[in-house]
C-alpha cells in the first residue's frame, strides 16, 4: 500500500520528529483556514447491517456471499463503481485485484470509519489478498481492539493460522468466532472444513447441515456434506447430495473429482469418466495432483 493517511495514522504516535522541507503558504491560503479545517467528522458507529454486502454483487447462490466474496469467481463480481456504498466499493476493488483503487477509497473513508471495526477488518482483508499476512494481522488486531467480540477479524486470524499450518490455533479461532457471533456463517464453514480435514465426520456434518438448513441450495455446504458422506463410504448418499447441486458446479476440479469418485465406487464408471473429461483447467498444483490420482483410478 502506498504511504497514505491510513498507514500514517498507525505510525504517528511515538515517532520522533524529523526535519522536513516546508512549503510556504500564500496569504490567501492562510486566510481560508479556520478552526473547522482541523475538525474531523464524527466517527461512523458500528452497525451489524454494515457487515453484509447488500448489493447484488454476483449471481451466486451461497449463504456466505453476503459475508465473504472469496468463493465467488472474480469474473462474476460486479465492478466497484456498480455498487452504491463506499465501503462495498473498496471491498470489491480488493477482490477484483484493483488494490490502488481500494487504497484510495480506504484513505477517503478513514476519517468517517476510523473507530469502526468493519473498516479495519476490511483493510486487513485487502492486505491478505495481496499476500501480506503480517500487515493483515495488524489491522485485524486493530479491528478487535475496537470491538472485542467482533467475529470477522477473529475468523480471519484463524485463516492466517491455517495458512501457516497452525491448525489447532486456527480451530480455536474459528470456535471463538462462532461462539461470539450467532449470525456469522463464515467461521462455521471454516470450522466444518477443519473438522473434515481431521476426520471428525459427525461434527463436520452437523455444521454443514446447519448451513444447508439456512439455504438448501448452498453449493459449498452441499459439497462439504457430500464429501463427508463419500469419506465414510456412503457413496449413494453422497451422490444424492451432489444431485442437489448445480451441474455447472461439477466443472470445478475439486467437486467434479469427488462426484466422479463416488460414481465410480457406486458402479457408474462411464459417467465418472465423462465428468473428469469436462473439468475446468486449473493451475493449482495440489488440485492437479488430485485430479491425476482420480483419473488413474478411473481409467
Amino acid at each position: 500500500m502506498k504511504k497514505s493517511l491510513l498507514v500514517i495514522l498507525i505510525l504517528l504516535t511515538g515517532c520522533a520528529s524529523k526535519q522536513t522541507v516546508k512549503k510556504e503558504a500564500s496569504q490567501d491560503e492562510l486566510e481560508n483556514i479556520t478552526n473547522d479545517s482541523f475538525n474531523w467528522p464524527a466517527p461512523r458507529e458500528y452497525q451489524v447491517l454494515d457487515d453484509f454486502i447488500d448489493e447484488k454483487v454476483a449471481s451466486y447462490n451461497d449463504v456466505l456471499k453476503e459475508e465473504s466474496l472469496s468463493k465467488i469467481p472474480q469474473e462474476e463480481l460486479e465492478e466497484p463503481n456498480d455498487v452504491s456504498r463506499s465501503i462495498d466499493k473498496a471491498i470489491l476493488a480488493c477482490y477484483r485485484g484493483n488494490f490502488s483503487l481500494a487504497d484510495s477509497i480506504f484513505d477517503e473513508l478513514l476519517k468517517e470509519y476510523r473507530k469502526n471495526p468493519i473498516y479495519w477488518n476490511q483493510v486487513g482483508n485487502c492486505f491478505m489478498m495481496r499476500g501480506d499476512e503480517r500487515k493483515a494481522l495488524l489491522f485485524y488486531n486493530k479491528s478487535r481492539d475496537l470491538k472485542k467480540d467482533y467475529s470477522p477479524p477473529i475468523n480471519n486470524i484463524g485463516v492466517i493460522f491455517e495458512k501457516a499450518g497452525f491448525y489447532q490455533k486456527a480451530l480455536k479461532s474459528y470456535e471463538e468466532a462462532k461462539n461470539v457471533s450467532s449470525f456469522s456463517l463464515t467461521p462455521i464453514f471454516n470450522l466444518a472444513q477443519i473438522y473434515a480435514m481431521y476426520g471428525f465426520i459427525d461434527e463436520g456434518k452437523q455444521l454443514f447441515e446447519s448451513m444447508i438448513r439456512l439455504n438448501s441450495k448452498d453449493q459449498d455446504a452441499l459439497h462439504g456434506l457430500a464429501f463427508l458422506e463419500m469419506a465414510v463410504g456412503n457413496y449413494g448418499k453422497a451422490i444424492s447430495i451432489f444431485d442437489r447441486m448445480s451441474s455447472d458446479y461439477y466443472l470445478r476440479p475439486e467437486v467434479g473429482c469427488n462426484l466422479a469418485y463416488s460414481l465410480f465406487l457406486n458402479g457408474n464408471k462411464e459417467k465418472a469418466k465423462d465428468l473428469l473429461d469436462d473439468l475446468r483447467p486449473t493451475k493449482d498444483q495440489s488440485l492437479l495432483a488430485y485430479v491425476g490420482k482420480i483419473r488413474s483410478l478411473i481409467k
